[in-house]
């Protein structure tokens, strides 16, 4: 037996909720995945890495040594300016590897994702980089920072 009501007003809020969703169903849209994939290439460099210190301990104070730049992404024009008072510059490169190889004082990268391009301000921080005695690679993925960072840290680079 159903019970009859005059309007959904009546009912209870829990139940006129209940009852109304039943009449008009929401259609739910499935949320658009993150296409950040300089993040994601990130994130599986510091991974590798940290595995690779794991299973062979000449490259632990490498990985210990090295470090994120959190320099991009977005923000609210507040957080904007609150991060460049406390000395944010554009340009700056992600990554850093502060540990001297052969003649170089650290390696900066800039990741990109595998169709990444560097801004004109990322390419002049890398040349300035390179001209200061630092080794500086503009990468497009996490193999190739891998393979640069790996060179670099076993004195490849020359």
């Amino acid at each position: 037996m159903a019970l009859r009501i005059p309007s959904i007003d009546l009912l209870p809020p829990p139940h006129r909720a209940a009852a109304m969703r039943q009449l008009h169903p929401r259609t739910i849209t499935p949320a658009k995945p993150r296409k950040d994939t300089e993040h994601t290439e990130q994130v599986v460099f510091f991974n590798r890495i940290r595995t690779l210190a794991m299973n062979d301990p000449r490259y632990a104070m490498a990985v210990k040594r090295t470090h994120a730049v959190p320099n991009g992404g977005g923000r609210s024009k507040r957080e904007a300016g609150r991060l460049k008072a406390e000395g944010v510059t554009p340009g700056v490169s992600d990554i850093f590897c502060a540990l001297p190889s052969g003649a170089f004082h650290g390696l900066y990268i800039e990741m990109k994702s595998l169709t990444g391009l560097p801004s004109r301000e990322q390419k002049a921080w890398l040349a300035d980089s390179v001209d200061l005695g630092y080794t500086a690679a503009c990468c497009r993925g996490a193999d190739e920072a891998i393979a640069v960072w790996m060179a670099y840290v076993a004195g490849v680079i020359a």
